[in-house]
């Protein structure tokens, strides 16, 4: 089954990457979308792109600017790698999506290290706490994989909306969580810096 990425520059300049893989992605500009473009020419609901094993479809969803694949309005249409798609105004590159795959997250998934205080890492940035989970494709990541300013997280590896995850209760730090990711020798030469430290600020 084929995935897709769209890519898009946001007003600023930015570049954004959307990953999409099979089902329904409800896409606009609120964040009871699947996937929240933050732009004033979407429309809070503006399209829904569907992925399945007949194919790659989009639809528009009633948006106030209209939905466009190569500079023609569709109401509904199948969508090809290669099309460029316009929400309104904003101009995004549809393109396959050849690096994410199922066994992709799935191997991704298991490299999530527990750390001592109960939480587990992210799975990029193993030295850090896992911040977020997505409950589309249960990516789990830290502050540093965001992928935009949004007030609402989005999932660097499908672009859906990710639930912030509760670590309270937990008595170690993301700081200590770190430090004790670190080797032996490390962590040694850690502990006199630490005690040199201690004794120059007496």
């Amino acid at each position: 089954m084929q995935k897709l990425k769209l890519q898009y520059r946001t007003w600023d300049e930015k570049e954004r990457i959307i990953h999409l893989g099979p089902g329904e992605h409800r896409i606009g500009r609120i964040a009871d979308n699947d996937v929240v473009i933050d732009e004033l020419a979407v429309s809070e609901h503006h399209c829904v792109i569907t992925i399945d094993h007949n194919g790659n479809y989009i639809a528009d969803a009633d948006s106030m600017h209209g939905t466009f694949l190569d500079g023609a309005f569709v109401q509904s249409s199948p969508l090809k790698p290669g099309q460029t798609l316009n929400l309104g105004t904003l101009m995004i590159s549809v393109m396959e999506d050849k690096a994410v795959t199922e066994q992709d997250v799935s191997s991704q998934r298991s490299e999530s290290l527990p750390l001592k205080d109960g939480s587990y890492s992210c799975l990029k940035h193993q030295n850090q706490r896992a911040g977020f989970e997505c409950p589309s494709c249960h990516y789990l990541f830290c502050n540093s994989c965001l992928p935009s300013e949004s007030e609402s997280p989005l999932c660097p590896q499908c672009g859906a909306g990710a639930d912030v995850i509760d670590w309270s209760g937990i008595e170690m730090t993301p700081r200590d969580a770190a430090l004790d990711l670190m080797p032996d020798n490390l962590k040694k030469a850690w502990g006199y810096w630490q005690k040199w430290k201690a004794h120059r600020d007496e």
